[in-house]
Formats: C-alpha cells, sequence, structure tokens
C-alpha cells in the first residue's frame, strides 16, 4: 500500500498548478488557459499554482467532463498553496522582476 500511494503521488505531480507553472513558459501557460476558455487576464507569480488552479475552475464548465474535475483542481489547490509556500522567495522576486503573466497576449 505504501508503494502505491509513493506511485500515486508521483503520478499526479506533473498535474499540480505550482509544478506546471514553474516549469514551463510563460507562453505555455497562457496557451494552455486560452485553449480552456479561461476567464482569467493575468495569472500573479505568488502562488501561481492556486491562481493557475482558480483560472482552470473559470474555464468554460459547459463540459459533462467538468463536474468531476472540480473536486481534483480544489484537493489540488490545498497541495498547491503548500508547494507554492515552500517556492515564495523565488516567486516574490520573479513577481518584483517581470510581474504577473499576462493571458491578453
Amino acid at each position: 500500500m505504501k508503494y502505491f500511494l509513493a506511485f500515486l503521488s508521483l503520478a499526479l505531480l506533473p498535474g499540480c498548478g505550482t509544478v506546471t507553472t514553474l516549469s514551463n513558459s510563460d507562453a505555455e501557460i497562457a496557451s494552455n488557459l486560452k485553449r480552456q476558455n479561461s476567464g482569467c487576464v493575468s495569472v500573479p507569480r505568488v502562488y501561481s499554482g492556486v491562481a493557475y488552479n482558480m483560472c482552470k475552475l473559470n474555464s468554460n464548465g459547459s463540459s459533462v467532463y467538468f463536474l468531476p474535475v472540480i473536486g481534483v483542481y480544489l484537493v489540488d489547490s490545498v497541495f498547491s498553496a503548500a508547494t507554492d509556500t515552500v517556492a515564495l522567495p523565488y516567486t516574490v522576486y520573479a513577481q518584483n522582476q517581470k510581474g504577473s503573466l499576462s493571458l491578453n497576449n
């Protein structure tokens, strides 16, 4: 059981909002949110994982698959908040240097 949980954690890690926003380029993040018709116009770099998840939740929810995914994003937001806190020194610096990620480009 312990190995299964470890494997499951590693399998879900790439879906984490923080990992997505810290490992992808600004253009990739903006493209992904635009493709999902997100209502967000920018994503702050500080607590970017939580903001990214909220932008995904603020997307076009007319899909039949959207409702089950809400729980996944909410659970992921809890883990993203913890990871964002660890990454806070870097993200504060990046926010100061680059500003928020604009999705209007």
